[in-house]
C-alpha cells in the first residue's frame, strides 16, 4: 500500500469533506430511532397528537439533511475515486514506458495488462472506502453504543458484549482469503498470457495441430483461478450471515431481558426505549457488516497493491536531464558495440564499428537473426550496449537524454504501429498540429494518396484497432507517411518496405529521397533492391559486421552479399 496511498494525498481535503458529509448523514440515521422512541414514550403513550406531529417534522427534517449530505458525500467520493484511478493509471503507464526491455519481459505483457486494469480497479476500492465508508463504521458502532447506553445501560452492555464477538469470527476469515486472492491473480496473468499467445499464433498452432494442448493449458489455468475465487467468495460470504445471526441473538436477549425488567419494575426502561435499542442494533449491525466486508476485501486489495508496487519498484532506464534542446546534424558512429540479451549464451551483435556521415544514405542488409533490429534498438536507445559506445555528432549517447535522441530520429519499426482512429490521426502523430495539406503531402510520398482519394471520407476514414481493415502494405505506407511528416535529421526504416511490391517501393523511394535529401537515411532490409542504390551498404551475419561498401564493391568481394543478390535476382548482373 505504500506505493498507492501517496496518490490520495492531493485529495486529502476533499476526502476530509466527503468524510464529514457522510458522517453527518450517519449521525442523522442515529438520531431517527431516538426521535421515534420519544414518539412512542411521550406521544403515543400520552395520546399527545401535537407532540407526535412535531416529532414527525423533526424526523422529516433529519431524514432530508441525512439524504442531502449522503448524496453530496457519495458524489464527492465518486469524483475522488475517478481522479485517483486516472492518476494511478497514468503513473503506471509512465513507469511501464520507462521500463528496460529486461524488466518488461520479466513481468510480461499479460501481467502488465492485468495490473493496469483489474488490479487498479481493485485498489480503487481502497479510495472508495476511505472517502465514502470508513468514517461510517466508527460513527455507527460508537454512536449506536453510546445512544443505547443513554436508554438502558444493562441492555446496551449486552450489545457491547456481542460486537467484539463478530470481529473475532470475521478476522480469521479475512486472513484465510489473502492467499486465495494472490493465487487467483497469478492464474489470471497466466490466462491472459496463454490467450495472447493463442491469438497471435493461431495459424502456427493450427498448422502444427497444437490446439488441444493450448486448450488444456487454458482449461487448467481457468480451473485453478475459478477454484480460488470461488473459495474466497464462499469464505467472504460467511461474514454476513454469521454477523447477522450473532446480532439477532443479541436482539432476542435484549427484548427478553428488557421485557422482564419492564414487567418486574427493576428498571424504568420503556417500550419505546427497547424499540430504539433494536434500531440501534440494526444500525450497528450495518456498521459491523461494512467493517467485516472491508476486512475480507482488504486481502484482495493488498495483493493488487503489491502487484502494482512491482511496477513502481522497477528501476527503469536511467535518463539524462538536459538544459536545452539539441539538434543533430546526422553524423553517427558506433565504436566496438556489442550487446547480449539477458540469459543468452551468445551476443546478439558483436564488436560493431561503423561510421555514417551527415546526409549519407546507408543500408544494413543481412538474413533473419543477423542482428539488424538489435542495432536499431541501440541507435534509438531502447537498449544500452553491453560494451562499446554509440555517438551522435561525436557526442556519446550515454550523455544525452532519450528524448533528445528520439526527437532527432524519425523511425519506422519492423512491426507496424497502427491505432484505432482516423487516417489523419494516425499520420498526424508524426507531428501533432500538422495541416491537412502537410498530412496529404506525406501520404502522397508514401504512395497512400490514391487510396485516401478513393475513400468517401478521405482522411477521416476510420481505422480499426491494429489496422485490421488495412492490408499489410497499406499499414506500412501509413507508418512511413507518419515518419515522413516528422521533420528530423535522421530517418531509420527497419524493414519497412517488405510488404510493398517492387514498383510501389521504387516510386516511394524516389519521392522519399527527394523529400529528405540531405538528411541521414538508414535502411534496414533483407532486399538487395532496397539497398543497392545506397551510398554505403553494411553486411551483417550472425551479429557481426562482415563487410561494407557500395553495391558494386560488395558484389566483387563479399560472398554473403553475392549469395543474397543471386538468390533474389536469379543471378542477373547489376
Amino acid at each position: 500500500m505504500k506505493h498507492i496511498l501517496p496518490f490520495l494525498k492531493p485529495y486529502k481535503w476533499r476526502i476530509a469533506l466527503a468524510m464529514v458529509l457522510v458522517a453527518t448523514a450517519t449521525v442523522c440515521d442515529l438520531l431517527l430511532p431516538t426521535i421515534m422512541s420519544n414518539v412512542l414514550n411521550y406521544g403515543v403513550a400520552e395520546a399527545d397528537f401535537a407532540y407526535i406531529v412535531r416529532c414527525c417534522w423533526q424526523m422529516l427534517l433529519t431524514a432530508a439533511v441525512g439524504l442531502a449530505t449522503l448524496i453530496s458525500g457519495r458524489r464527492l467520493s465518486a469524483e475522488i475515486v475517478a481522479n485517483f484511478n486516472g492518476d494511478l493509471r497514468a503513473s503506471v503507464f509512465a513507469h511501464v514506458n520507462n521500463m528496460s526491455f529486461e524488466e518488461f519481459n520479466q513481468l510480461g505483457t499479460a501481467a502488465l495488462l492485468t495490473r493496469s486494469t483489474h488490479d487498479i480497479g481493485t485498489v480503487s476500492w481502497v479510495a472508495s472506502i476511505i472517502s465514502g465508508s470508513l468514517i461510517t463504521i466508527p460513527v455507527l458502532v460508537v454512536g449506536g453504543v453510546v445512544l443505547a447506553m443513554r436508554k438502558d445501560v444493562v441492555l446496551s452492555l449486552i450489545l457491547l458484549a456481542f460486537v467484539p464477538l463478530v470481529f473475532v469470527i470475521v478476522l480469521p476469515i479475512g486472513k484465510t482469503i489473502h492467499p486465495l486472492h494472490r493465487e487467483s491473480d497469478k492464474y489470471i496473468d497466466i490466462q491472459n498470457d496463454i490467450m495472447r499467445e493463442r491469438l497471435h499464433g493461431i495459424r502456427v498452432i493450427r498448422a502444427f495441430n497444437k490446439e488441444p494442448e493450448q486448450q488444456e493449458k487454458i482449461a487448467h489455468a481457468t480451473h485453478v483461478m475459478a477454484e480460488n475465487i470461488i473459495n474466497a467468495n464462499v469464505r467472504s460470504g460467511l461474514v454476513s450471515p454469521l454477523a447477522v445471526f450473532i446480532l439477532n441473538v443479541a436482539v432476542l436477549l435484549m427484548v427478553y431481558i428488557g421485557g422482564f425488567r419492564m414487567q418486574t419494575g427493576v428498571s424504568d426502561v420503556s417500550g419505546g426505549d427497547i424499540f430504539a435499542l433494536i434500531q440501534y442494533v440494526a444500525l450497528i449491525a450495518n456498521g459491523i457488516l461494512m467493517a467485516g466486508f472491508a476486512i475480507v476485501m482488504l486481502p484482495a486489495a493488498r495483493v493488487a497493491a503489491g502487484r502494482i508496487g512491482e511496477i513502481f519498484e522497477t528501476r527503469g532506464v536511467p535518463d539524462v536531464q538536459e538544459e536545452q534542446d539539441v539538434t543533430f546534424s546526422g553524423g553517427i558512429r558506433l565504436e566496438h558495440v556489442s550487446f547480449r540479451y539477458e540469459g543468452a549464451d551468445e551476443s546478439a551483435i558483436s564488436d560493431i564499428s561503423l561510421s555514417i556521415e551527415p546526409g549519407q544514405k546507408i543500408a544494413v542488409i543481412g538474413g533473419t537473426g543477423s542482428g539488424k533490429s538489435t542495432l536499431v534498438q541501440m541507435l534509438l536507445c531502447f537498449r544500452s550496449p553491453t560494451s562499446g559506445r554509440v555517438y551522435f555528432d561525436g557526442v556519446s549517447a550515454d550523455t544525452m537524454s532519450r528524448k533528445t535522441v528520439r526527437r532527432n530520429i524519425s523511425c519506422v519499426l519492423q512491426k507496424t504501429a497502427v491505432y484505432s482512429g482516423t487516417i489523419r490521426h494516425n499520420i498526424e502523430m508524426g507531428r501533432p498540429g500538422a495541416t491537412d495539406a502537410e498530412i496529404l503531402a506525406a501520404a502522397n510520398i508514401a504512395q497512400l494518396g490514391n487510396f485516401i482519394a478513393s475513400l468517401p471520407d478521405g482522411l477521416d476514414h476510420e481505422i480499426e484497432q491494429s489496422g485490421k481493415n488495412l492490408s499489410g502494405g497499406q499499414k506500412q505506407r501509413l507508418c512511413i507517411a507518419r515518419a515522413i511528416l516528422k521533420d528530423a535529421p535522421v530517418y531509420i526504416f527497419d524493414d519497412s518496405f517488405s510488404a510493398l511490391d517492387f514498383l510501389t517501393e521504387a516510386n516511394l523511394r524516389r519521392e522519399l529521397n527527394e523529400k529528405i535529401s540531405g538528411k541521414t537515411q538508414i535502411v534496414i532490409t533483407q532486399r538487395v533492391t532496397s539497398a543497392m542504390r545506397s551510398d554505403q551498404i553494411f553486411v551483417m551475419d550472425r551479429g557481426r559486421l562482415i563487410d561494407h561498401g557500395t553495391h558494386t564493391e560488395l558484389l566483387a568481394r563479399c560472398g554473403i552479399y553475392r549469395e543474397i543478390y543471386a538468390s533474389q535476382t536469379e543471378g542477373e548482373q547489376a
